[in-house]
């Protein structure tokens, strides 16, 4: 299996337009709304949780702060 599609399966998004919950797709599964940027944003917020974990588990406090603010900057 791609790594591109297991991501995809372990990220879940609402829609923007009409608010159905799905697994990550290009496109609404209800009202075909483009959500492609969700879904990159979805996967960024993913690969920068697991590095955070990483970084805290070695002990590097630079990589953390750094990955903190990442997310932070990502979810607002």
């Amino acid at each position: 299996m791609h790594a591109d599609a297991t991501l995809a399966e372990e990220i879940s998004i609402q829609c923007p337009v009409c608010r159905a919950t799905q697994a990550a797709q290009k496109a609404c599964r209800r009202c075909n709304a483009d959500l492609e940027l969700f879904v990159h944003a979805g996967k960024s917020s993913l690969a920068a949780r697991r590095r955070l974990t990483e970084a805290i588990t070695a002990g590097d406090a630079v990589a953390e702060a750094r990955l903190r603010d990442y997310l932070r900057w990502l979810h607002g």
